[in-house]
This record gives structure tokens, C-alpha cells and sequence, in this order.
């Protein structure tokens, strides 16, 4: 009963009140807002998306996983409500939610699948307090589920081609099919180019990162590409190619770059490894090199193992820690 109160005390609240802009309103409400319907602070994410498409608010059990609900806040009023609930709706189909509000000083407008209900908040009665509970509440919300990602159901296939390879062409193809097959497992990623030959080198792989289907955070901080280099030798990747793929990474102006090499890199044995060069590059500049060997590709199941792959190599070298 005190959850139901507090609510339609607080729906009631803003029709009188004046809000300088949708910052502030954000500001006021949310924080409340989510402590009433039962949402903890790591529950709450604002700006959630990508560049392109941003929604104001979500409730999620984590940034991996599906939200439960999509918010967007409205400083002023408006007679376009049609407007709104498509913005709403775009972000339900990006994000794989099925449920979204948007919330102004004057209005609550709640999207249920194909089920859509306003609510004038300055004639909000206890029963609508009732219904809105019974959809925002989070005691309300089902089991929270991960994004989708691809099954790598070939993988092995291709490791056994790296293992196999023969001639110096097969090499390199048969790793370059398995770092594509890796990136296509992540919905928001894709191979947009490979080998990308360009006026003074060639490129392997290009990879283009898409916010609107799912956000990746490594992706968030490092940018829209990635450049990816494969190395089925025989023996661990040295300093000098690490330094010539480094190389590319500048001239291309891109800050996240991945080696798959079959036998990593070399290690910390020498003042001119290619470890250290990774690591001094990224104290230097900031730009992030990792490095997945043939063992590390083998312990990827399907695209979450990959993600989180990618995230723990990332703070390897952010960190300065071993095992990258």
C-alpha cells in the first residue's frame, strides 16, 4: 500500500511543477521514480544505446541483458503523443524490450506490446496507480534474459583448418574465417571489409560497430571500427609486426585493433617484446591492441564468451595486469 501511495503522490506532483529543462526534469523524477517501483541503483542506466539511437532511460538487470522497461522523459507537453510512442516503439525493437513509458509533467503514457494506455497525472486516480504499478513495479518483471547472440557451431571446423593449413595461403585464410566468424557472432558487429587493400598496405579484417543492435562498451569507448590482423605462424608474433599493424591502426585513425595469432605474441623476456610494446602503447596514446591466440579462441563457445573475451583483454592492458 505504501508503494501505491507514494506513487500517485508523486504522479500528482509534477503537473505543478516548472522545470527549466528535460535535464532537470530527469534529474527530479527518475531517481525517485525508480526507488518507488523497486529498481536498485545498478538497475538504472541513462543514455542507454548508441550514438544513433539513445534512449533516455532503462531498467535492466545489467547492460548485457535485455531490458525490462525503456523511459522516455518529456519536459513539455504536447499534442504529437503519436510521436512519441513511435520513438518509443524504435527503441523496444532495438533493444528487444517489450515494454516502454514516456513520462512528462502532465502525462504517463505506458506501451505494453500492442497494448497502449494514457494517464493524465493531475487526475490520476487510485485505480490507474494500481495499473501502472501492476506494469512498472519491479517485483512485476520476468526473469531477465541476455542479449541474443550467435552460436559458434563451426568453429571447431575452422580451428581444425588453422591446425591443418598447409601452404602460407590456406594459413592465413583459414584464421581470417575464424576471426569473421567471431565478429558475426555479435549482432552489433559486422565485417565490413576483408582484405581491405589499401595504398600502402593491406588490411585483414574491418570491423563497423552498429549501437542500434546491442550495445558493447569496449565499442562505446573505442569507436565505430576496429582493424583485425591474423598470424597462423609458426612461432609468437614479434615486436615488428605488432609495431607495422600499430602502424595501420594510426593511419586509419582508429583506437582498437585485435591480432589473432596462433601462437600469441612474444612475452616479457626481452626490453623489445611485443607485450611491451602493446602495453607502452596503450600508456602512451590509449589505443588497445589484444591479442587472441589459438588456445584463447578454442575456450569461445558462442558470441557472450566472445564479448566478455574482448572485455577482459581490454582491461588486461588497461590495467597493466597479466594474462592478456
Amino acid at each position: 500500500m505504501h508503494q501505491h501511495d507514494t506513487l500517485i503522490r508523486l504522479l500528482r506532483s509534477l503537473p505543478g511543477m516548472a522545470f527549466p529543462n528535460e535535464a532537470e526534469f530527469t534529474r527530479h523524477v527518475m531517481p525517485k521514480l525508480a526507488a518507488i517501483l523497486g529498481y536498485g541503483d545498478t538497475e538504472v542506466f541513462y543514455e542507454y544505446g548508441g550514438r544513433n539511437l539513445r534512449a533516455d532511460v532503462v531498467f535492466a538487470q545489467s547492460v548485457e541483458s535485455i531490458p525490462w522497461l525503456v523511459v522516455e522523459l518529456k519536459k513539455r507537453p504536447s499534442s504529437r503523443h503519436d510521436d512519441w510512442i513511435y520513438q518509443v516503439k524504435r527503441y523496444l525493437s532495438e533493444f528487444s524490450c517489450e515494454r516502454g513509458i514516456v513520462l512528462s509533467p502532465s502525462l504517463l503514457i505506458t506501451i505494453d506490446g500492442q497494448q497502449i494506455d494514457k494517464y493524465e497525472l493531475a487526475t490520476l486516480t487510485n485505480e490507474q496507480g494500481s495499473q501502472i504499478l501492476r506494469m512498472l513495479a519491479r517485483d512485476q518483471q520476468g526473469a531477465s534474459k541476455d542479449r541474443p547472440t550467435s552460436p559458434l557451431g563451426n568453429l571447431g571446423e575452422l580451428i581444425e583448418q588453422v591446425e591443418n593449413a598447409g601452404t602460407n595461403e590456406e594459413k592465413g585464410k583459414s584464421l581470417e574465417a575464424v576471426a569473421r566468424l567471431l565478429v558475426s557472432s555479435l549482432p552489433a558487429l559486422k565485417c565490413k571489409y576483408s582484405n581491405l587493400q589499401t595504398r600502402s598496405s593491406e588490411i585483414d579484417v574491418v570491423v563497423e560497430y552498429d549501437p542500434t543492435k546491442g550495445v558493447i562498451p569496449l565499442f562505446e569507448e573505442a569507436g565505430r571500427y576496429c582493424l583485425i590482423e591474423c598470424k597462423n605462424w609458426s612461432k609468437p608474433v614479434g615486436v615488428s609486426p605488432v609495431r607495422d599493424f600499430m602502424g595501420k591502426l594510426d593511419k586509419c585513425k582508429v583506437r582498437l585493433g585485435v591480432i589473432f595469432s596462433k601462437n600469441g605474441v612474444t612475452g616479457v623476456d626481452s626490453g623489445a617484446d611485443a607485450l611491451r610494446e602493446i602495453q607502452s602503447r596503450y600508456d602512451r596514446d590509449g589505443v588497445l591492441l589484444l591479442v587472441f591466440s589459438l588456445e584463447d579462441v578454442k575456450a569461445i563457445k558462442d558470441g557472450a564468451a566472445f564479448a566478455a573475451a574482448l572485455d577482459q583483454k581490454a582491461d588486461h592492458v588497461r590495467f597493466d595486469t597479466e594474462g592478456g
